[in-house]
């Protein structure tokens, strides 16, 4: 189950800044094919600087709100709203067909299939996304950056769990200007991966407080037994 849970989660793990609130729709991310971007860091030097702005950019932006796009690893493609509050607070409503709901309420992370009537719960603070619903974020203290990436017009960070207890590695594409969050993708030790972008986002507004609350329906649950 905490596989099951875990890509979406660093999906939504990241926070965009709050100073890039254009509604400019960035193109899913492939790699460059210039050689002298094939480095896993190609500006080593800046690299705990780069980090610090990254930082300060996320800890600037305490929630957004807008549209998401994920490509799964099979091609399948999803659309959806996402919803996100520091610290702890995130909601992934999947539109029809697919019949997904994530919601963290700060404490627990709750996958609700909708057809199936499940709820499958795992404590946010085993996944990764409770390093980027921190109160504080710090990249360099929290993961284990093993690339860093400057191309024109984007910044690319790949990330992995330092302790080695989470499994796999997600990659932020973030423009180079703004530092807003375009694209994630999450890689998998089976050499799958996944891809979210974000679009149409509005940062630092009010959010319902309900729409991080997730109850299961006791009458439903009763029937299934």
């Amino acid at each position: 189950m905490l596989k099951t849970i875990l890509p979406i989660c660093l999906a939504l793990t990241v926070i965009g800044t709050a100073a890039a609130q254009s509604a400019k729709q960035a193109p899913i991310y492939a790699p460059s094919a210039k050689p002298n971007y094939n480095a896993a860091f190609t500006d080593p030097a800046n690299v705990a600087a780069d980090l610090a702005r990254i930082d300060a950019s996320m800890n600037a932006t305490f929630s957004f709100q807008g549209d998401f796009v994920q490509v799964a690893p099979n091609g399948a493609v999803s659309k959806g709203k996402i919803w996100l509050q520091r610290p702890g607070k995130v909601r992934f409503e999947y539109d029809a067909p697919n019949p997904m709901l994530i919601v963290s309420d700060g404490v627990t992370m709750v996958q609700n299939d909708r057809n199936l009537e499940t709820f499958d719960r795992v404590p946010l603070s085993a996944t990764p996304l409770n390093y980027f619903l921190k109160e504080n974020i710090n990249l360099a203290n929290d993961t284990e950056v093993i690339g860093f990436q400057k191309l024109p017009g984007q910044w690319i960070v790949t990330a992995r769990d330092g302790s080695g207890q989470q499994e796999g590695a997600i990659t932020l594409v973030f423009d180079s200007e703004t530092l807003a969050l375009q694209t994630w993708i999450i890689a998998d030790d089976f050499g799958g991966a996944t891809r979210v972008q974000l679009a149409n986002l509005a940062y630092n507004g009010r959010i319902d407080p309900r729409q991080f609350i997730l109850r299961e329906d006791t009458s439903r649950r009763d029937r299934r037994r």
